[in-house]
């Protein structure tokens, strides 16, 4: 079976890596439940180990021996790699890669990749920072150390599969679900809702239940390794490139169309039209969501507190409470 595979590249000490293993079934791009498998990802070295070009080597080869294991045992065939993480430095003559230059473009935000040189310096700036027992959460350019995990993790599985460069928060931008932290609230599930409108999962309440068993890791990073999935599981001609693939620079997001949802927040609620309760025989019944339209009830109106609390696009709140709330005083309330 040919399977597709998601890293959000995160080398927090002690922390599984985000890795996400996916197959296409009936136009469905369906994770395997990794979380519960017992053979697990390598765990995080930390920035302060991450600063060593052969530690990261070592942990590269500790993922591919991962994925080939996962692959070997359930008969599967790893096709491409999508990597949340620059492949490769930055050329010396450029401010900024080709790729970032799009994306600045575009109005979507992103680190900027050090090149060779700038990384040595980097480096020596760390060690020197260490060396003075300074606190490690201080430590110099921790938003771009992360960067050489991800070289070496694409030098080593490059081996196992092609690999592309993506960025899920240019993916959840051009999808228009980016307007809150994806760490915030429900967002990381709102953000999964959209990517479903064209991977086809999750969409039934069992396939939600299954969300967490994925991979391991916080909601926000799981999501983040799937949508990395998503993307290497598209052809070319299904994929919206930032930069040149031609020069080896190049992020790649799914080329569709924006999810058309309404904002996570609006400044100004206009006044709740109050609805009429259900007739008796419509209760038990099949009935499609009021708000999204999307989810089907088969039992109206059981579940709907799960619904509107995580999957639901037709609300404007974002805490899961006030979103319930919301959800009952709109379409429940007499």
């Amino acid at each position: 079976m040919d399977v597709f595979i998601g890293i959000d590249v995160a080398c927090a000490k002690g922390k599984y890596l985000p890795l996400v293993i996916c197959s296409k079934e009936n136009g469905r791009l369906l994770p395997f439940p990794l979380a519960s498998y017992p053979i697990k990802p390598p765990r995080g070295l930390g920035n302060a180990l991450t600063l060593h070009d052969k530690l990261n080597q070592a942990f590269a080869n500790d993922v591919a021996n991962y994925i080939e294991t996962v692959c070997e045992s359930f008969h599967l065939n790893p096709i491409r790699i999508g990597i949340d993480s620059p492949l490769r430095p930055r050329d010396n003559s450029l401010k900024r890669r080709v790729a970032e230059q799009a994306l600045d473009k575009a109005g979507i935000s992103s680190y900027t990749t050090p090149s060779i040189d700038d990384f040595e310096a980097i480096k020596a700036k760390a060690i020197a920072h260490l060396h003075a027992d300074k606190p490690i959460p201080n430590l110099p350019h921790a938003h771009q150390i992360f960067m050489l995990l991800g070289f070496a993790l694409n030098e080593r599985l490059s081996k196992v599969a092609e690999c592309i460069e993506v960025y899920p928060h240019a993916t959840v931008k051009h999808l228009g679900v980016a307007n809150i932290h994806k760490s915030k609230g429900n967002q990381a599930e709102l953000q999964l809702s959209a990517m479903s409108h064209y991977t086809s999962w999750p969409r039934t309440d069992d396939d939600w239940a299954q969300v967490g068993n994925m991979c391991l890791g916080p909601m926000h990073d799981r999501v983040d390794a799937y949508s990395a999935a998503w993307v290497a599981s598209l052809p070319e001609q299904e994929r919206i490139c930032f930069g040149d693939p031609d020069k080896g620079d190049a992020i790649w997001i799914p080329k569709v169309d924006p999810i058309n949802s309404p904002p996570a927040k609006q400044p100004t609620k206009p006044k709740p039209t109050k609805k009429k309760k259900q007739p008796v025989s419509n209760v038990g019944h099949k009935r499609s969501c009021p708000a999204c339209h999307q989810h089907e009830f088969k039992r109206w109106p059981f579940g709907w507190d799960a619904h509107a609390a995580h999957r639901c696009n037709g609300l404007t709140e974002v805490e899961l409470e006030a979103r319930k709330k919301e959800f009952k005083r709109r379409f429940m309330s007499s």
